[in-house]
């Protein structure tokens, strides 16, 4: 018992006397510390550290960032806002921590805030290559891409080796489509930075943007090797399966993401519309109502389609309209060996209304539709397509879809 309590009041006095030689240090000297200790990845410990120098001098700007900074790396966003805004009551023209402030206000969603901060930190320290990064992001976030891209350039002719400065670039021309631009980007950012898996993703997604899809998936499988816990790499290679046709494949690696994050309000999003192609209308509704949940706004119509999807009274189709027997029987035998029907409605269907939609005809009742269109239809399984039907119109190919 002796011994135990011996132990017990040693470790008492070894704490007693680091809280002690916490308190007799300087702000600055703490600072310093905590900067080593975040440096050896001792996390809590530099955040104890700092606290202490906020304690030792409140007016010391540079703990209220670093501890502000600690904050944001863990997502307690309020808590870092006001940690910065405390530090600039002391050091109005930091621009240090304007910048910080601006990434804080950012992640909170007040873009407009945050492009405020960016351009005060500029205004105190014009190369700050950073701060004009950080701007270009912001100002892409919200569509003014001529801006970030000024911003993105400004940042790489400070810092020529900043591959995220190339990132940032490589988006702000794939929003404004000019996707050879973004590709050369990207790749740079690469080149500077290989495992930048955010320049991997985006690499990827304007692959996919320029139908090139083996490369699109290859660049998303090299981002997962990475990062296998990177949630926007399982959804962008589910985008890139998706629109090469292969839906199926697509489920799997939105279903990955949510794995690692069972909010993320885009991956339920595409699931929904994958499931929805492949007539699992159910769960197409669910995966919607939970995209809505987590703050991704679906549109009325798609909502309403849904609703009808699981009403039994409606139907859907979709429908080919061809000149000659002999067309009709050709995208028949395209069909029968696995061709796309929206791929040929696309192409091939003469009816101008439906063509561009794939032949969507949209959901029905019975009585809604010419007799022939009607029985050809209700004949037809569900996913499967009718034979020929002649009308005045010209000859159908119809595939049930509910």
């Amino acid at each position: 018992m002796k011994s135990r309590c011996y132990r017990y009041g040693l470790m008492v006095g070894l704490l007693a006397g680091l809280a002690s030689t916490l308190a007799a240090q300087t702000a600055e000297e703490l600072n310093q510390q905590a900067m080593e200790l975040i440096s050896q990845g001792k996390f809590p410990e530099a955040v104890d550290a700092l606290k202490t120098a906020v304690e030792t001098d409140s007016t010391y700007a540079k703990s209220y960032i670093n501890l502000g900074f600690m904050y944001y790396s863990n997502g307690m966003l309020k808590q870092a806002v006001a940690l910065y805004a405390r530090a600039l009551s002391f050091e109005p023209e930091n621009a240090l921590g304007h910048n910080n402030l601006g990434a804080a206000l950012l992640a909170a969603g007040d873009i407009n805030g945050a492009v405020k901060e960016y351009q005060t930190a500029l205004h105190y320290d014009p190369d700050y290559p950073e701060a004009h990064n950080n701007l270009a992001y912001a100002l892409y976030s919200v569509g003014a891409n001529d801006l970030a891209i000024k911003a993105a350039e400004k940042a790489v002719e400070l810092k020529p080796d900043y591959a995220r400065a190339y990132q940032n670039l490589g988006m702000a021309y794939n929003a404004k489509g000019e996707h050879d631009e973004a590709e050369t980007k990207f790749k740079k950012a690469l080149e500077l930075n290989p495992k930048l898996v955010a320049a991997l993703n985006s690499l990827g997604v304007t692959y996919r943007f320029q139908g090139k899809f083996e490369q699109a998936f290859e660049m998303h499988q090299k981002a997962i090797a990475l990062d296998t816990l990177n949630a926007e790499s399982y959804n962008s290679l589910g985008l890139a399966y998706m629109n090469s046709g292969n839906i199926k494949e697509s489920i799997l690696w939105y279903k990955k993401a949510l794995d690692i994050a069972p909010n993320y309000a885009i991956s339920h999003n595409n699931l929904s519309f994958a499931f929805y192609e492949t007539l699992d209308y159910g769960l197409a509704m669910q995966h919607a109502k939970a995209a809505e949940r987590h703050g991704v706004k679906m549109t009325d119509q798609y909502m309403d389609d849904l609703k009808k999807s699981l009403d039994n009274e409606y139907y859907r189709a979709r429908h080919i309209l061809v000149k000659t027997q002999a067309a009709a029987d050709a995208i028949l035998t395209e069909l029968n060996n696995g061709g796309s029907f929206t791929k040929l409605a696309l192409d091939k269907s003469q009816d101008e209304h439906t063509a561009s939609k794939g032949g969507e005809l949209g959901y029905f009742k019975k009585g809604d539709m010419m007799a022939a269109f009607e029985q050809a239809i209700l004949n037809t399984g569900v996913g499967k397509v009718s034979k020929v039907v002649k009308t005045d119109l010209g000859f159908h190919l119809f595939q049930r879809l509910k």
